[in-house]
């Protein structure tokens, strides 16, 4: 019997892999040689970038729109979409750098960066009555030769020297379009993706017939209702749609579909819990087989007012998929990985608890427990309680800007899967009523004011669906 080899680490190197250049006295390097050298560390610095930084915005690049010049003599010209991009950085989708210095802030025409086909179709589509149409801007990457010199030795037969580029000049680009981006995967390209165009359809091959090399895109803004003849305002352009720097952004909850912290009369709350549901709505799609464990979600009832205190009751509940009261047993949506997703989901009350003067309704989804298309947990932190309604204003507070500088609030911290979501509204039956109540209500709370000031409130049958309502206040 013979003892087994012992390999070391040089024979166990595997056969394939990238190769790098070795140097020694006397050797001759060719141009190719050189070429290739840069290849390879260009290479690993993307795979770098990628493997531990991920891609999107790291700072800056706001876009914000440009002011027309005011006066009695407005250039004509300035009467249209102008927009600018700060300075900052960004890796694209191959782990490229995307530079813009503090010295260009480029001012441009959005409606000059759409292709001329786009163009047409966006003024026909205005010509019928259209308010507007929906611009995507996006940055890339940008590699162009420059320095054109004459070289000065010959290889072969060649006679006269010929002329080369001496430099690649790094920079970035700016282009728009009509077309939808799609949804980011989960796990970051691989570096070596082909570098001419884009698989999103911003950039195809025929644009780098002028020696310029284009990187994919990232995506900056999303500017609505854009005409060539008006100039933008900031409610027209959404920077929040842009990919924060991350190998794998968490999912957050972008809206709940009551204020957080408000009053409600009992009435406004039974309609609100039962009826239309309490609507949370994600950035990403969820797997709603995550979404079946009981006790995922609760709704407690803590007791105020006159009487006792600090009783805390758990209601009956339900989760449904979407606002058309279809449970998760049937979930709506796409089937991805053999599991059914949706971004938005409705908590139902489904008992008769009264509902009392002076009681706090919390709201607790477990967001941990809840799993995304790529399979990470929900990170449903409510920092500060600034999550919006949907369709509602944008929760903001004096002085404090939303994690990336821009947009509406969301949940989340940031790091992902941290904390468990919660938000709470109280019941207030002496408020004062808004003026744009509808007279629905109106009877409505006139009738359950006079019982609920004994301290109780009217049981209802909580399990009434159908209805596709915000829970409006």
């Amino acid at each position: 019997m013979t003892a087994p080899t012992r390999t070391t680490g040089r024979d166990s190197a595997p056969l394939g892999g990238r190769r790098r250049l070795t140097y020694f006295h006397g050797q001759l390097l060719s141009a190719q040689d050189l070429r290739q050298e840069q290849t390879y560390f260009r290479a690993r610095h993307r795979l770098h970038n990628l493997a531990l930084h991920g891609h999107g915005v790291a700072y800056g690049l706001w876009t914000r729109p440009v002011p027309p010049p005011s006066g009695h003599c407005p250039d004509p010209e300035r009467a249209a979409p102008w927009l600018e991009v700060t300075d900052g950085l960004a890796l694209d989708r191959v782990g490229d750098e995307v530079i813009v210095g503090r010295d260009a802030r480029p001012r441009f025409d959005l409606w000059s960066l759409l292709d001329d086909h786009e163009r047409i179709r966006a003024e026909e589509d205005i010509r019928r009555g259209a308010e507007g149409i929906t611009v995507y801007l996006t940055i890339h990457h940008c590699e162009q030769p420059v320095d054109n010199v004459r070289a000065v030795h010959t290889e072969g037969c060649e006679g006269v020297p010929h002329l080369a580029y001496a430099h690649i000049r790094e920079g970035f680009a700016l282009r728009a379009t009509t077309r939808e981006p799609d949804p980011e995967p989960c796990d970051p390209p691989h570096p070596d993706t082909p570098r001419c165009g884009d698989d999103r359809g911003y950039e195809s091959s025929a644009d780098c017939g002028d020696g310029r090399v284009l990187g994919p895109g990232l995506l900056l803004a999303r500017v609505e209702r854009v005409r060539p003849d008006r100039p933008l305002h900031a409610r027209q352009v959404h920077p929040e749609v842009r990919r924060p720097l991350s190998r794998r952004p968490p999912t957050v909850i972008t809206s709940i579909g009551w204020p957080h912290g408000d009053r409600l009369t009992t009435r406004q709350a039974r309609r609100l819990l039962g009826t239309d549901g309490v609507r949370i709505r994600f950035s990403r799609r969820v797997r709603t087989d995550t979404l079946r464990d009981p006790g995922v979600a609760d709704l407690f009832q803590i007791t105020g007012g006159h009487g006792v205190h600090g009783t805390v009751l758990r209601l009956e509940t339900r989760i449904d998929v979407g606002g058309s009261g279809g449970t998760t047993g049937t979930a709506e949506g796409t089937a991805e990985g053999g599991h059914e997703t949706t971004d938005l989901i409705t908590i139902r009350q489904t008992d008769s608890e009264y509902l009392n003067d002076g009681d706090r309704i919390l709201l607790v989804l477990r967001t941990p427990f809840v799993l995304d298309v790529c399979g990470d947990p929900v990170d449903g932190t409510h920092v500060g309680g600034l999550v919006p309604r949907p369709g509602g204003p944008i929760a903001h507070r004096t002085g404090l800007l939303p994690p990336d500088g821009s947009g509406p609030r969301t949940s989340g911290t940031g790091q992902g899967g941290a904390g468990v979501f919660e938000s709470w509204i109280f019941i207030d039956n002496k408020r004062p009523r808004p003026p744009n109540e509808d007279a629905r209500d109106t009877a409505g709370d006139d009738a359950g004011d006079a019982d609920d000031g004994e301290g109780e409130g009217d049981g209802y049958a909580g399990d009434a669906s159908g209805s596709d309502g915000e829970g409006r206040t």
